[in-house]
């Protein structure tokens, strides 16, 4: 056999070394990342750009906070939980986390599963048989995952739907109302009924109420001593208020979040030293094993080899190369943004007390400031 010479041209040359020149960047970043001590200017720099975001969108209150394996490296309050009565933000002041919420209901699922209660890939009819007969096919897994194609009720009705008391019954009909988005396991589109339905499912194999069982069985042991569903009747301490901007741009009051119309989807309220508790928790196996964590973090690939980037109740889009575990949250009159990093063992926290404005910008600001080999803070 004769040997055929493969002569590579010059442009692949290029976007060879290009390529290569790319990886050996992110090697290095990733190798290199790690958490410091900021300079005071450059706390001074991240500080003034946190509080220039607020002005410029009119945020009443919020909080940034770093922590690592149970410890809080840094912790920054600003402006008002509540404007009328002017009580500050604290370190102790409890805010809404919107969809951070899912992350405890997959866990209450793992727990579940680790205990052969629930099957991750059984059909979501074993567990609740009376939902509507096209979802039939829908797996515990596809809820967790948002692949299981049955819409996102909160699209159909707007956030505003988080306002109103609802039974089970009416959020099913909403979701129902509209057809399938795509057939069970063929496509990722998220949707807030999947993770009803799975507190749901948490209830009828518990039980009890989801409140209950989350406090028994992951806030109560972990001392998360401030973390509960949202009650809007309920005399909560350090409770934060929510808000909002009307069509001039002037705050106005958010009523709180009625948990009956979101459960697990969005219904948690939270603090910062909670927070940073149930990060320490993860590091460990006190409460989910290495093989829960292992699937909780471990993205969804469709059919057609789509990696959705997302777990259980978990985003992990790597980060300039780092492994990264996010969620952010958004509801009622509050946004937050909780994401770890565990091969650095960090978290970073954000808080705000105003609606539809972006917990990502400050938590990039934080991270950047915090991480400075990821290069400079995006503008």
């Amino acid at each position: 056999m004769i040997a055929i010479p493969i002569r590579e041209s010059p442009f692949c040359s290029r976007i060879g070394s290009v390529l290569i020149a790319v990886l050996l960047m992110l090697d290095t970043v990733t190798a290199s990342a790690q958490v410091v001590k900021p300079s005071a200017d450059a706390l001074t720099e991240m500080d003034r750009r946190v509080r220039m975001y607020m002005n410029e969108n009119n945020i009443p209150g919020g909080l940034v906070a770093v922590a690592s394996r149970g410890q809080v490296l840094h912790l920054k309050t600003y402006g008002m939980a509540n404007v009328e009565l002017s009580v500050p933000v604290r370190d102790s002041t409890v805010f809404e986390i919107g969809s951070i919420s899912k992350q405890f209901v997959s866990a209450a699922i793992m727990l579940l599963a680790q205990e052969d209660r629930i099957g991750l890939d059984s059909s979501i009819h074993k567990y609740l048989p009376d939902l509507p007969s096209e979802w039939i096919g829908v797996t515990v897994r596809q809820l967790l995952t948002h692949t299981s194609g049955i819409p996102d009720y909160e699209e159909i009705r707007t956030y505003d739907v988080y306002r109103f008391r609802l039974t089970p019954e009416e959020v099913i009909q909403i979701a129902h109302s509209r057809p399938m988005d795509f057939a069970p396991g063929q496509g990722r589109y998220y949707s807030n009924t999947g993770y009803f339905l799975l507190s749901m499912i948490v209830e009828r194999i518990e039980g009890h109420p989801l409140g209950q069982v989350l406090e028994s069985r992951i806030f109560g042991p972990l001392g998360m001593m401030q973390t509960r569903m949202v009650d809007p009747e309920a005399i909560i301490s350090h409770r934060a208020s929510g808000y909002w901007v009307n069509k001039v741009g002037e705050l106005i009051n958010r009523n709180p979040t009625e948990p009956s119309s979101t459960l697990g989807a969005g219904g948690i309220l939270s603090s910062v030293h909670d927070l940073v508790k149930w990060d320490e928790a993860l590091y460990g196996d006190q409460l989910l094993s290495a093989e829960s964590k292992a699937a909780m973090w471990s993205p969804a690939i469709l059919p057609n080899g789509e990696n959705t980037e997302y777990g259980f109740g978990w985003r992990v889009t790597p980060y300039k190369g780092l492994t990264s575990q996010s969620h952010g949250g958004q509801v009622a009159g509050f946004v937050a943004n909780f994401s770890r990093f565990p091969d650095q063992e960090a978290a970073f926290i954000v808080f705000l007390n105003r609606y539809r404005v972006n917990s990502n910008r400050i938590k990039l600001t934080v991270l950047h400031t915090f991480m400075p080999s990821l290069g400079p803070i995006p503008e």
